[in-house]
């Protein structure tokens, strides 16, 4: 299929070539496309600029132009410094159940591990658990003295 095409195109591609290069356009013809154009041009209204336009709400596009800071011989005002907020706790609480002296255990799962905690063990990165009152149980790390609280339910009577 391509070979049939092949002999067309390169035909095609010979009078384009022959055309250009022997044929010279019309003067008249110049003349006249010319003056369409000025015509074109004339009939054609100027853009207004956005701020004249009949909408105000603004460019929502456009980027603020930011100006040029004031040199001064004074220092900059200290700046506070932004709060960090701890990472989430790696911890899932999966169930909880009052034992008979109304103490609280409290089953922790992280990825494929599973803890059974009381108020007073400690977990192997360095938390222990602080208290369990539902519906909270708080986690203190031993070194930082930070806590967290996870949420465990409401207890059920």
């Amino acid at each position: 299929m391509k070979s049939r095409r092949l002999p067309w195109l390169l035909l095609a591609l010979a009078a384009t070539a022959a055309l250009g290069a022997l044929g010279e356009p019309n003067a008249d013809v110049a003349v006249t496309a010319s003056a369409r154009s000025q015509e074109r041009a004339a009939s054609i209204r100027a853009l207004l600029p956005r701020s004249t336009a009949a909408w105000q709400g603004g460019d929502p596009f456009a980027v603020a132009a930011v100006a040029p800071a004031a040199v001064t011989s004074e220092p900059p005002a200290a700046v506070a410094p932004v709060p960090s907020f701890p990472a989430p706790a790696p911890w899932r609480v999966i169930g909880k159940q009052q034992d008979d002296d109304e103490s609280w255990t409290v089953f922790l799962a992280r990825g494929e591990d599973t803890w059974v905690v009381r108020e007073g063990d400690t977990l192997d990165d360095g938390f222990r658990v602080a208290a369990i009152k539902p519906p909270t149980l708080t986690l203190q790390h031993v070194k930082r003295q930070t806590r967290r609280t996870l949420d465990i339910g409401i207890a059920k009577e």
